[in-house]
C-alpha cells in the first residue's frame, strides 16, 4: 500500500540520531513492501522554505510550522492533503501528528493508522504543567482507525481515548546483524549509557550512582552517549565527584559508533524517570548487553531477569546494587544468548508484518 507517514520527528544530516525509531518504522514498512513517503512537520517560531528529499532511502518532504502563524497551520494542511490523494493510508507517528492531520483527513477519509512513541501520553507530568493542562487533548486519539503503542502499558493508557478496540502494541524495530561481541575483559566494569543529556534521562544521578560504586571499591568506568544542555553540568558533576577520569561523555555520534561503544561494555546504564520502550535498552540488549536501570515505563515487555536487572528505586544506593547484581549475574552470561531475547522478536521483517495486517485490516474495514 501507498503509505503517507506524517510526524514531528524525524531524523536529518545534522542530527542523525535523533528519534531513529521513526525511521526504523518506515524502514519496516518499506522492507514488508509499502510504498512510504513522510511528511516531517518541524515545530517552531520560525518559517522556512519546503525541501524535498531522500533520507536514508525513504522520500521526505520537510516543512516548518511557524505556532505563531496561521498562514502556516494552513501550509502544513496543504501539503498533507496533496500527500493524502496519492495515498491509501494515512499512517501518523507520535500524537502532534494526529493534530496536524486531522483537518486535511476530514477532507480526504484515508484509512487512518497511528503510532505512539510519546512518554506524554502515558505520564502528561512528566512533560510539563502546560501540557498537564492541555492533555485531554488526548481524545484526538479517536480520530485513528487503529492506534497502535510500542508497549503494552501506553496502549492501556491510549484505549482510554481511541476508539473501541482500536489499540494494538507493536514495539519498536531493534535491528542488529552484528554478532553478539564478547564481554570485554575486566575490570574495570565499564557501563554505557545512550540518552539525550537532559533532566528526565537523569545523566547528573547516574554520575552519582558512578561515584557510589567508586566508593564501593568498584573499579568502574562509565560512557555516556547523546548530547543536549546538561553537558557542561555533567562536566562540572564528573569533576566534583572526583570521577573524570572514569567518565566519557561522547556527545552525539553516528550509530555504528553507538554500536562500537555498546560493543566495548559489560552493562547498560541510565536512570531515565520516564521512557515507554526505551529504545536504547532494547538495542544494548539486542548487541549482547544486559541493563540495569529503574523501571520507569511499559519496558518490563521485554526486560526480564534474562536480559536485565529492573530496580523500582532511583536513590543511588539502590541503582549502584542494580548495577553491582546486573553484573554478578551477567558476567558470564553468553552475550548471544542475552542478544536473541529480542532480536526475534524486533526485527523490521517482524514488526513490517504487523503493520502489514493492520493495513489490511483497516483498509478492508474502512472500506
Amino acid at each position: 500500500m501507498r503509505s503517507l507517514v506524517v510526524t514531528a520527528w524525524f531524523p536529518d544530516s545534522q542530527t542523525p540520531s535523533r528519534t531513529p525509531f521513526v525511521l526504523e518504522h518506515c524502514w519496516s514498512l518499506q522492507e514488508a513492501g509499502h510504498e512510504v513517503a513522510v511528511v516531517h512537520v518541524i515545530i517552531g517560531r520560525v518559517g522556512g522554505p519546503t525541501v524535498q528529499e531522500v533520507y536514508e532511502g525513504v522520500p521526505v518532504t520537510r516543512l516548518r510550522l511557524n505556532v505563531t502563524d496561521p498562514r502556516s497551520y494552513a501550509r502544513v494542511a496543504r501539503v498533507i492533503g496533496a500527500g493524502l490523494r496519492r495515498a491509501q493510508v494515512l499512517h501518523t507517528m507520535a500524537f502532534s501528528a494526529v493534530l496536524f492531520a486531522a483537518a486535511p483527513w476530514l477532507l480526504r477519509r484515508r484509512p487512518w493508522v497511528h503510532t505512539e512513541h510519546w512518554n506524554g501520553v502515558v505520564n502528561p507530568a512528566s512533560v510539563g504543567p502546560l501540557w498537564e493542562r492541555l492533555a485531554w487533548m488526548r481524545h484526538a486519539l479517536r480520530l485513528p482507525h487503529a492506534v497502535t503503542g510500542v508497549t503494552d502499558e501506553l496502549c492501556r493508557e491510549m484505549a482510554r481515548f481511541s476508539r473501541p478496540g482500536a489499540t494494538h502494541v507493536i514495539p519498536c524495530v531493534v535491528e542488529n546483524p552484528r554478532p553478539a561481541a564478547p564481554f570485554p575483559p575486566a575490570p574495570p566494569v565499564r557501563l554505557v549509557g545512550v540518552g539525550a543529556l537532559i533532566e528526565r534521562k537523569r545523566p547528573v544521578l547516574a554520575l552519582e550512582t558512578v561515584a557510589e560504586l567508586v566508593r564501593r571499591g568498584v573499579d568502574v568506568h562509565y560512557t555516556l552517549i547523546g548530547n543536549g544542555p546538561l553537558m557542561d553540568t555533567l562536566r562540572t558533576t564528573a569533576r566534583t565527584l572526583g570521577i573524570a577520569d572514569r567518565v566519557d561523555l561522547t556527545g552525539p555520534i553516528p550509530p555504528a559508533q553507538v554500536a562500537d561503544r555498546l560493543a566495548a561494555a559489560h552493562v547498560f546504564f541510565l536512570p531515565s524517570a520516564q521512557e515507554n520502550f526505551f529504545t536504547a535498552v532494547a538495542e544494548a540488549i539486542a548487541a549482547g548487553r544486559p541493563a540495569a536501570v529503574p523501571l520507569s515505563g511499559g519496558f518490563d515487555d521485554y526486560c526480564t531477569d534474562a536480559n536485565s536487572v529492573l530496580t523500582d528505586s532511583w536513590e543511588v544506593p539502590a541503582l549502584a546494587d542494580a548495577v553491582e547484581t546486573a553484573w554478578a549475574r551477567f558476567q558470564d552470561a553468553d552475550p548471544a544468548a542475552i542478544a536473541t531475547t529480542v532480536r526475534s522478536r524486533f526485527s523490521r521483517a517482524v514488526i513490517g508484518a504487523q503493520f502489514t495486517r493492520l493495513y489490511r485490516a483497516v483498509a478492508e474495514r474502512v472500506r
